[in-house]
C-alpha cells in the first residue's frame, strides 16, 4: 500500500487500485499515518494521501 502512495491518491482511488474496500484502505492509511509514513489532507469529502519523506526513504531502501 505504501508503494501505491508514492503518488498522491484519494482513499477511493487507492481502494480501487489495490482491489480492497474503501474502509480497508482507510484503516491501512490510518496505520501508515500513525507510523509517520504518509500524510493525509482533506479536500471536500475526499481524503488525499501521500508519502512523507520517511515513507519515501523506506520505499527507496526496499526497491
Amino acid at each position: 500500500m505504501l508503494q501505491a502512495l508514492a503518488e498522491e491518491r484519494t482513499t477511493g482511488k487507492l481502494a480501487h487500485d489495490l482491489g480492497i474496500s474503501p474502509a480497508s484502505a482507510s484503516q491501512h492509511a490510518s496505520a501508515l499515518r500513525e507510523a509517520g509514513l504518509i500524510v493525509t489532507r482533506r479536500e471536500g469529502k475526499a481524503a488525499w494521501h501521500e508519502c512523507t519523506a520517511l515513507g519515501a526513504e523506506l520505499l527507496r531502501t526496499v526497491r
